[in-house]
Order: C-alpha cells, then structure tokens, then sequence
C-alpha cells in the first residue's frame, strides 16, 4: 500500500482534496476526467467512480438517475460521497465541453470550446493553485476498461501511450490493482468521508454516519429484519431532509411500503430537487391516482424538459391530454412517443383517439399496430378505455378488438350492439362482415403425444412418470387466452387431472406446446381429454409398468459424468433396461473417481454420524455396489435437484456426506 500511494503521489500531489471528478461521458470523456482531477489535486475517477457508495434498492442509481452526467448525477454523488464538490460532465458529439459543478452553493453549470479553459474555471471554482492541464487522450480507451473491471485489458494498452501518459496509466492500474485484490485505505487515497464511510461500515448499516449515504441505508435496513415500521418511520424522517438522496430513498421506499405518504415524498423531492426525473414521474403517477389530469400534464412537462427523449412520459402525456379534453395534443404526444419506441399503450391509445375523432382508416392502422406488438397483454386496458367513453359508436372497436384476441363471443355481443345503434355506419358494412366472419370459424384442437424429458413417447407411458401432453390448437380467426384443462380416466373415473392458464399475443391462429405434466400410478388403459376454448379433443393412452431410469427422465434429469457429458443418451434411459444401465453406468463413475475423493479432506475424513458412521466417502465410493446406487437414484427421484445442479459422482458424494 505505501508504494502505491507514493506512485500516486507523483501525480496527484501531496495535498489530496476531498472533491471529487467523475468519468465524463463521451469521446475522450474519461482522459479529460482524469487529467482535470490531476489538475486541482483530486482522487483518480476512475477510483472515484468505482468506489461510489451503492444503493439500498437493488435496481441501483439508474433507477433514481436518468442522466448521471447532468445536475441530478452531480447532486447525488455529491450527497451519497459527503464530498467538498462534485464535478460531472460531457463531451458531445460536436467536441463541446458540459460541465456540471455540485457543491456547498449548489449547482452551476458551464459550457467549454477547450479542456484548458474547462481546467481554469474548476480550479478556480475550487480555489486550487495553478499548474498546467497534462491531457492524455489515448488513455481513453484504457480507462474505460478499467471502469468495466477489465484490468487485463488496460494493461495490454500500456505500450500505446507516451512516457508520461504510460507511467499515469501504470499508476491508474496499480489503484485498480489494490482496490480489487485488497481494499486500500480509502481515505489515504484522499476519497471523500461518505465513501470511507460507507465502504467501513457497508455490512453494518446502523453504524453509518449520518451523512452520505448512511441515513438512506439506516432506512431501508429495517427490511431486511420485515420490521416494516421501524422502516415507515425512518422513511418519514428523512422528509424533514432537503437532500434529494434521502427524499428519493424516502420515496422508493414508502412505495415499496405501499404508504400513501409516498404521494407527500414525492412532492417535497420535486420541490427540493426539480432537476430530478424521479420526482415529477412519481408526482404524474399520484396525480394520475387522483385523477388531476391538470397535475399530471404539468409534472410529466417538467420531466420531458429533463429527459426529452422518454417515451413513457410521452405516451403518459398523451393520456393526461386526453382527459383534459385536448384530443389533437393527446394525439401529438401519443405519435412522438411511437417516433420513440413504439409500444402497444401509446399505439391503442391512438387508436382510440382517432376512433373518438372518427378517423376510422388511423384508428384502424392503430389498433392493428397495437395488436402486434403488444408483448404485454395491454389489450384488457384498452378495452375498459373504450367502455368507459360510453359511446355506442366504439362498440365497432371493442368488437375489433375482442375478435382479435380470441374472444368471439364477447365480440359478437360488441358487433351486434353496434349494429343495433347505429345500423348506417360507415362502419355498419364491416361490422356485419365480421359477425359473417365469426359464424364461419373454427377451431381444431390435436393431441400430439405425450413427452418424458426430451423424448416424444406418443401415446404409451410407464407408471409413476411424469409426461407432457403435446397439443395443437388452430382456428380460421384467433384464438383466445384461456386454460387448457387435461384429465385422464379409466373406468372408476379421473384418475390424473392437469391445468395450464395459456397466454396468448394478440392475433394468434395457431399454437403448439407442452402442457403441465401428469403421472398415472396404475398400469392399463385410459382415455385423454383435452378441453380449450369450448373444443375438445380425446384420445386413448396405454400406460405399462414404468422404471427408475425413466422416472427421472421424466424429471428432466439426465445424469451426467464428471466431465459433464451424459452418462446415458436419454433413449438409453427410457430403454426396457435403462434403470439397469443407469445404476452399472454410476457405479463406474463412482469407483473411478475414488482415488480423486482420497485426496479431498472432506471425502477423505471419517462420517461423523450416520449408517456409515466411521468410514469416509472416498472409502464408500471405492466400496459401493449397486446396491447403493440405487438407493443414491430413488433419493434424486425425490429430490432431482441432486443431479441437476452437478454431475452424478459429485452428487453422490454430496448425498453420501449428507446421509443420516
């Protein structure tokens, strides 16, 4: 650690500051970050960036932060590090130098043609002496491997750079180094007291400083114990704070905690930080809750005019102009959020926008679009949303919609119901086309067979395995989500019964999958029934005495070898004989890999307690007989996560260890 210290002083000066110089984003973003720190005396940001505390909600800054490199990112490091000032930047496509510059004061903000002018105006601001700005742009790229931990591949880079910039990076590796392997002292390193703190005391959160990030984690900590309590009034407390860390930490977790405070959490964080996203996204959601459109509209502007480029605040602005009566605005939003990402809110909303503005051919074009690319089954809402105009004239588009997710009978209700009102429509031909449409449909359903593990088994299957029907479903319109229902009889009745709950996209014609498994105890024959969508379908199965080997294939196991290949091909296992083979084909692995168990301590040290109490798993292995190994393969029929997270000898000697 001395060593590396006196190699960063080199660089870094004797007097290291406390603020702290954040990687830029950009070309040569991370070189001209380091190069301004060298500057005005402040920890490498490489290290800075690396050791920047964490967060206690698992989805990380990125969850809080839309823009690390802006205000908001200078706000929050400055708060989670507890340093003098934080420095966080840009360097655009175009070579303009953004600067953005937190500290006791609060923020400013500066725009630069060149880093020298960038440097003056820092160590002014910061009140370091002068010296000169030493920029290395090549280190760039080696800098950015070590921000991604790839030490390895910053040092491959090292004969690139010039003397001066080798031995800086040489430096930067050795700090990288250190950190990894061992830790070093954070605060020798001139890292700011949140940072030291936070990485003393990141297992025991209660001893935290209350500062940095110490009281967000005292917050959250409690949940960690379910005291969900003593977690609410920690996040209460830290509203009385102006930080936007603890006003964000507040907010996250009183929603996690589902207390309506969140509503007041979020109105104090835009109040005390409006530079934060967060904050006005939250508020547009409390206001949405309680139908303030008005409100809504305005926070989801104030967090377009931070983050212009959000197509869920576009397409959640679209909906707030819609319910101030705005339809061209709503339609305005809705079409930029689609230029954005298209997504199957935003499209069935406009799709409901234009069928209130009687564009039947835009709405048409919409919806469709809607149809396909709704990946998350937004179809329900955008039914309820064209209910609840209480337009007879949009029954033509529930009607539109229904069908096409498969609900034909439901569609027919919409379609005649339209028809009924409003019999010369420009609409009322296509309305009656599709209810001629709907009479027209059909729906097949095909058992295909049943499969045990990876192999197709038709329509003969052994006792006590659990197999998969394989089914079919195909229709001239579409089909619907909806459960399949599986059962088995005999004579005496239903003697095995399964369900699956089947998920659909819109506009699906056709599907084919595996459905939950059944096991049937009893040989002899039976009769399958498969029910879905109000079709049926039945077929004969012939079960025959099944074995061991089989029955964990049914469980998906196929055993493997120690070199991670199978023992058996999974045809060999569902052979007549494959139990036989399975048990000969462990038995020699297990012996052969005797020796090897000798020379581990676990294996090699006698059993402490159980039936072979007094002699080790290494002897036990060298011993066993077939015996054993299938005693060994009825325990992984129970429990198949035994040969499913290792290979079998491993299992065994696990199994082996464990027996009592």
């Amino acid at each position: 650690m001395r060593r590396l210290l006196i190699a960063l002083g080199a660089f870094w000066g004797l007097g290291l500051a406390a603020g702290l110089v954040l990687p830029f984003d950009g070309p040569g973003g991370r070189a001209l970050a380091l190069a301004l720190a060298d500057r005005v005396g402040a920890p490498s940001p490489t290290i800075a960036q690396l050791t920047l505390p964490e967060t206690p909600w698992p989805q990380g800054w990125g969850y809080v932060l839309d823009d690390p490199h802006g205000p908001a990112g200078a706000r929050l490091a400055y708060e989670a590090s507890a340093a003098d000032w934080v420095l966080v930047g840009r360097v655009t496509a175009d070579g303009w130098l953004d600067a953005y510059l937190y500290g006791p004061a609060g923020l400013e903000r500066a725009r630069f043609s060149e880093p020298r002018l960038l440097a003056d105006w820092l160590a002014l601001k910061v009140g370091a002496e002068r010296r000169p700005l030493i920029l290395e742009p090549q280190l760039d790229g080696p800098l950015s491997r070590l921000l991604d931990g790839d030490v390895e591949g910053a040092a491959r880079a090292l004969a690139e750079p010039t003397p001066r910039g080798r031995a800086r990076l040489e430096a930067e590796i050795a700090a990288v180094k250190g950190l990894f392997a061992h830790g070093p002292d954070l605060a020798a390193l001139g890292l700011p007291p949140g940072v030291v703190d936070y990485w003393a005391h990141r297992k025991d959160p209660e001893a935290m400083a209350d500062a940095g990030m110490g009281p967000v984690w005292k917050a959250f900590f409690p949940i960690t114990r379910d005291d969900r309590p003593a977690a609410r009034e920690r996040a209460l407390a830290l509203l009385d704070s102006d930080r936007a860390l603890d006003l964000a930490g507040a907010l996250l977790l009183l929603r996690a905690l589902d207390d309506p405070a969140w509503v007041q959490a979020a109105r104090r964080l835009t109040a005390a930080a409006p530079e934060l996203t967060l904050g006005w996204e939250e508020l547009s959601f409390a206001a949405f809750d309680a139908g303030d459109a008005d409100e809504a509209a305005y926070a989801l502007e104030r967090a377009l005019a931070l983050d212009p480029e959000n197509d869920l605040y576009w397409t959640n602005l679209g909906w707030a102009r819609y319910l101030q009566g705005d339809l061209p605005g709503a339609i305005a939003a809705s079409l930029r959020a689609m230029r954005l990402a298209p997504n199957p809110t935003a499209a069935y909303n406009l799709g409901l926008f234009y069928a209130l503005a009687r564009d039947h051919e835009r709405a048409f074009d919409r919806y469709l679009e809607a149809l396909r690319i709704d990946d998350e089954g937004v179809t329900p809402m955008a039914l309820e949303d064209l209910a609840k105009t209480h337009r007879t004239d949009l029954l033509y588009w529930q009607g539109f919609l229904l069908e096409r997710t498969g609900r034909a009978d439901e569609a027919r209700q919409a379609y005649a119901g339209f028809l009924a009102e409003h019999p010369d429509h420009p609409l009322a031909p296509l309305a009656r086309e599709a209810l001629a449409a709907l009479e027209r449909v059909r729906t097949r359903l095909e058992l295909l067979g049943f499969r045990l593990g990876p192999l197709d088994v038709g329509f003969e299957i052994g006792t006590g395995e659990a197999v998969r029907p394989l089914l079919r479903a195909e229709t001239d319109g579409y089909l619907p989500s909806a459960p399949v229902e599986v059962e088995v009889r005999s004579d005496a009745g239903v003697v095995a019964h399964s369900r699956d709950e089947v998920t659909l996209p819109p506009l699906t014609s056709d599907w084919t999958r595996e459905l939950a498994p059944l096991t049937v105890s009893e040989p002899g024959r039976y009769r399958v029934t498969v029910r879905y969508a109000g079709q049926r379908v039945e077929a004969e199965l012939r079960v025959r005495p099944g074995h061991l080997a089989r029955r964990l294939l049914g469980q998906e196991v196929v055993p493997l070898g120690l070199g991670g290949t199978p023992l058996l091909a999974p045809e060999e296992l569902a052979a007549p004989d494959g139990t036989d083979r399975l048990v000969a084909a462990v038995l020699e692995a297990v012996r052969a890999a005797a020796p090897n168990a000798e020379r581990v301590e676990r294996f090699a040290k006698p059993l402490p307690a159980g039936p072979f109490q007094g002699k080790s798993v290494a002897q036990l292995m060298a011993t066993a007989d077939a015996g054993l190994v299938r005693r060994f393969l009825e325990a992984a029929l129970e429990q198949p996560q035994l040969l499913l997270e290792q290979d079998a000898v491993n299992a065994f000697a696990a199994w082996l260890a464990e027996l009592r």
